[in-house]
């Protein structure tokens, strides 16, 4: 569908088609607000790999009206296992289905879904609603504001006027440059090959693995898990890239045999059923304390874009919709106020992911000393210490504690 050269003033514009933009266009939409969201793809899809979502996301699917759709897609993994990539030493256990669990956490579930999954899940909820407008082949390339609203700027000249715009086009947004012009996402010098393997497919000790289990060395981990009722197996690979071997195939694939040389069978087998050919380079962003400028906000991933190591990207942009659905609800038309809100609500949580997962990162792929630390350290904790750890971010919070 083609924008028409002006929406009305009363339209929220949302930027971006990812989990974060189309959760918040539902979220508003939900409220009987006029919502155009813009995603620049040709396709308002998800790139087709696996997400974990942790219990603390499950009620705000529910705000959302998702909690039973997305537990029906989800696989529920039974634990959370670490080991080490040559040693085999077990370096972390996390029981996910026991009755403590479930008893900490308010019987709330951790899912695995398929990321396609749940982006169709939220969209087919958007499209069913008519006050929301989803428009593909649409690049936002700038906004300006006044006190009566804002208009956004399109590639080939022409303008939209909404009353507000959030801003979730990811990790490289174009408008949080406009917002912020000094600051760049930061580089890991790391790459992600992401695969999904029939289950059938998967190797023998992987297919009966029933939790997400991940494998680590120096500056190198993989992680698998099922999904869709355990029909397919998710696969993600993590390594440094060594310096001079980006463009060379051969160098970097002689890398890659030198790691699945030194590595236990489980997790050699399983990398060799990963396409090495294509990768994703990795990056994070810096905490921000300004997500808003007027009826601008930034979110999501535009807002606090994080490394994997907490499985917290999608749930955190999730969190942000619902929660900027309840202060708009409580503020009535004042969006700049809601905006400025949103940022006070979220920045610490957001920011406190973004930072422990720099330091998970690390923990992860160290080597030498630090790995015989590591492991004499984390190999001493039990669940309930693993729990305990991971309350702050894993216990469900009400929509009015977030706010």
């Amino acid at each position: 569908m083609t924008p028409s050269h002006r929406t009305p003033s009363s339209t929220v514009i949302v930027v971006g088609g990812g989990v974060g933009g189309v959760a918040t266009a539902l979220a508003l939409g939900r409220q009987g607000r006029a919502v155009t969201l813009l995603e620049q793809a040709d396709q308002i899809g998800a790139i087709g790999y696996g997400v974990q979502l942790g219990p603390n996301v499950l009620p705000m699917l529910q705000q959302l009206g998702l909690a039973e759709a997305a537990l029906a897609k989800a696989y529920l993994p039974t634990d959370i296992t670490w080991y080490d990539l040559n040693t085999a030493q077990s370096l972390a256990h996390i029981p996910l289905q026991t009755e403590a669990f479930a008893a900490r956490y308010a019987g709330s579930r951790y899912l695995a879904i398929h990321r396609v999954d749940l982006h169709e899940l939220l969209l087919a909820a958007c499209e069913r609603l008519p006050n929301i407008q989803l428009n593909q082949s649409t690049t936002v390339t700038g906004y300006q504001q006044n006190d009566a609203g804002v208009q956004v700027s399109l590639e080939g000249g022409a303008t939209l006027d909404a009353c507000a715009v959030v801003v979730a086009d990811g990790l490289r947004s174009r408008l949080r440059a406009q917002m912020h012009p000094s600051d760049t996402p930061q580089d890991t010098g790391y790459v992600a090959h992401r695969t999904i393997v029939p289950m059938t497919d998967a190797p023998e000790w992987a297919r009966q693995r029933t939790g997400v289990t991940m494998w680590s060395g120096p500056g190198f981990h993989v992680i698998y898990y099922p999904l869709r009722a355990r029909s397919e197996l998710n696969i993600v690979v993590v390594n440094r890239m060594p310096p001079g071997l980006a463009d060379d195939v051969a160098g970097y694939r002689a890398h890659m045999d030198r790691i699945m040389d030194g590595a236990q069978p489980e997790p050699r087998k399983v990398i060799a059923r990963v396409n090495l050919d294509r990768r994703w380079t990795i990056a994070d962003r810096q905490p921000l304390r300004r997500w808003a400028e007027g009826r601008v906000t930034l979110l999501g991933d535009s807002a606090h874009a994080t490394l994997q190591s907490l499985a917290q990207g999608a749930g955190m942009a999730i969190e942000d919709a619902v929660t900027l659905a309840t202060l708009l609800e409580r503020n009535g038309d004042d969006y700049a106020v809601a905006f400025q809100k949103l940022q006070r609500a979220r920045f610490l949580r957001t920011a406190r992911v973004q930072l422990e997962s720099r330091a998970l990162w690390e923990t992860y792929h160290c080597e030498d000393v630090h790995a015989e630390v590591r492991a004499w350290e984390w190999g001493a904790r039990g669940p309930e210490d693993f729990y305990r750890c991971l309350d702050w971010l894993w216990q469900p919070v009400s929509v009015a504690d977030l706010t």
